[in-house]
């Protein structure tokens, strides 16, 4: 989709198309409530606005809105989507012309030294008449004044256009392919967060652009009651929810009601115990020589088949497995599941053939 729908839209309303967004991307079945709800969570950056209308694209069976922003707004600030019902809505949006920032920022510049772009263009030596100016001005300005002026013009849309962006998390635990564990990744955020010369509005916006999962919900939800919420908030947030439990209280109560999950293998269930349970057994909690049986006591009261000592032929008053034992007998568990769920799958195949 291009910019001509939102211009031919804000034409036909006598509208700014740069006082205005075009969100794409929205289902039908989304009602106006859903759809102020996602505008509230992913467009707080912006200040005030107003859903103006919507329309039905026949092309992608999607509707999209039409909002009306109160003034015109940076494209540092405009994120490129926002979260929805269905997945991500494109965010459609007309920048200011890049020619017309830098004259702003560079006519900023200059009132604070007190100069006119005529008396800066002359004195760099671009001047019709080397007489309108006091000459002495001259070898005061020059290329240091050129090199300071165009820095403060151009320095801040650098920052927005050039940054590292930061890692990924998610609060799976343990993390996905390409995810940051906790602990790494706020010590990187933070440092990120030190050196970005930006609106506290764009910090948080990069912020929400390294999350997913888990933590991006924690974050939406806190946005939604307090959309000026700042970053420190948001990471002490995450803090209180993702972070390392100090009280052995509290991790032992959590290690003893974590259970499996539905559609969880039971593999995935005792490699998302394990941290749990490593913890406590640094903590002094659960002393080394039982860690084994302590394991498998809460594997077997967290998973949910019932006959899971039966079908790994464990003995009530035997040792108890190591981890690298149990997932060993899981694992061979669980494929001879799949193997016979396979040759199902291929009868009931060969049935209808």
């Amino acid at each position: 989709m291009t910019l001509r729908l939102l211009e031919d839209w804000c034409r036909g309303m006598d509208m700014n198309p740069r006082k205005a967004l075009l969100i794409a991307g929205i289902p039908l079945t989304c009602n106006e409530a859903e759809i102020q709800e996602a505008l509230q969570a992913g467009l707080a950056s912006l200040g005030q606005y107003r859903l103006l209308g919507r329309m039905f694209r026949r092309e992608e069976n999607r509707v999209v809105a039409l909002i009306g922003l109160t003034e015109e707004t940076s494209l540092a600030v405009v994120p490129k989507e926002i979260p929805g019902k269905g997945g991500a809505w494109r965010v459609i949006f007309k920048p200011p012309d890049p020619d017309n920032e830098f004259l702003k920022r560079l006519n900023e510049f200059l009132e604070g030294e007190g100069l006119t772009v005529a008396e800066f263009t002359s004195a760099l030596g671009y001047g019709n008449d080397p007489f309108d100016l006091d000459q002495n001005l001259v070898p005061q300005v020059g290329a240091p004044m050129l090199a300071e002026a165009l820095d403060e013009a151009l320095q801040p849309a650098l920052q927005y256009l050039k940054y590292r962006k930061l890692k990924v998390f998610s609060g799976s635990d343990p993390p996905e392919p390409g995810e940051e564990g906790f602990d790494s990744w706020l010590f990187h955020t933070t440092q990120m967060m030190k050196t970005w010369q930006v609106s506290d509005a764009e910090k948080r916006r990069r912020l929400l652009e390294g999350l997913k999962g888990p933590a991006f919900d924690v974050i939406r939800v806190l946005k939604i009651n307090n959309p000026l919420i700042t970053v420190p908030e948001c990471l002490q947030a995450l803090e209180q929810v993702f972070g390392v439990i100090d009280n052995p209280r509290e991790l032992q109560v959590k290690f003893l009601t974590t259970y499996q999950k539905a559609e969880e293998k039971l593999s995935a269930y005792i490699l998302r115990l394990e941290p749990l349970l490593q913890k406590l057994v640094e903590r002094g909690t659960i002393e080394k020589e039982v860690v084994n049986q302590a394991r498998l006591d809460q594997i077997l009261a967290g998973a949910d088949d019932r006959t899971l000592r039966r079908k790994l032929d464990l003995p009530e008053d035997g040792p108890a497995p190591g981890l690298l034992q149990l997932l060993t007998l899981i694992k061979e568990e669980e494929a001879a599941e799949d193997e016979e769920e396979a040759l199902l799958q291929a009868g009931l195949e060969g049935n209808f053939t």
